[in-house]
């Protein structure tokens, strides 16, 4: 039986657009995997994702935006990102018992069934731990039990300015491994090409 790499042989391709279309599924071209066409499509050039560069780019707005902000401004800054992470608990802790009660409900219907044989108790305690487990997992409140500390206007600009140095310093040293893996993809491409 053909796969999608071998069915064009029938119709005569060539070696050269054999090994190309098999490519796709190699390293430097794996991303290229389930894009249709064949290993035409293959660039000569593999260009690096741009996603880095636009994260540094906000995060130094977002600490140029944070050193324009005056005294005032961060405290009401830091008040409102207290209310909307304290906010965001509350409605994650509503929803985590909101879960529970309804497993617990259908916990108590499990427990309450009586298999029809002894064939079926297996099944029943499939249903009971895995509706046990699934309470112990996506029940758990100790994320969202403890309400979020107030910080003040500058302790929260503190904390912003070194979240914001921590993404440009990620982001930076994440983008030259792009532009390396854009480079030795190339490479890779390059390499094939000319030896077929």
């Amino acid at each position: 039986m053909p796969t999608g790499y071998t069915a064009d042989i029938k119709d005569g391709i060539d070696f050269k657009t054999y090994a190309m279309n098999c490519a796709r599924s190699f390293g430097a071209c794996v991303t290229l995997r389930d894009e249709p066409g064949g290993g035409d499509r293959i660039p000569d050039a593999f260009e690096p994702s741009d996603y880095h560069l636009k994260a540094v780019e906000q995060a130094r707005g977002e600490l140029a935006a944070l050193e324009a902000m005056t005294p005032a401004d961060l405290e009401r800054a830091a008040a409102k990102a207290w209310d909307d992470a304290d906010t965001s608990r509350l409605m994650r802790l509503e929803d985590y018992r909101k879960q529970r009660r309804a497993y617990e409900a259908m916990l108590s219907k499990v427990k309450a069934w009586s298999p029809p044989t002894p064939d079926h108790a297996g099944l029943h305690e499939f249903m009971r731990t895995q509706i046990e487990q699934s309470i112990d997992f996506d029940c758990n409140e100790s994320y969202c039990s403890t309400p979020t500390v107030r910080l003040t206007g500058a302790a929260w600009a503190a904390a912003e300015r070194a979240r914001c140095l921590r993404d440009v310093q990620y982001h930076e040293k994440e983008h030259a491994g792009e532009v390396e893996r854009a480079a030795s993809r190339t490479a890779w491409v390059r390499a094939l090409r000319a030896a077929l």
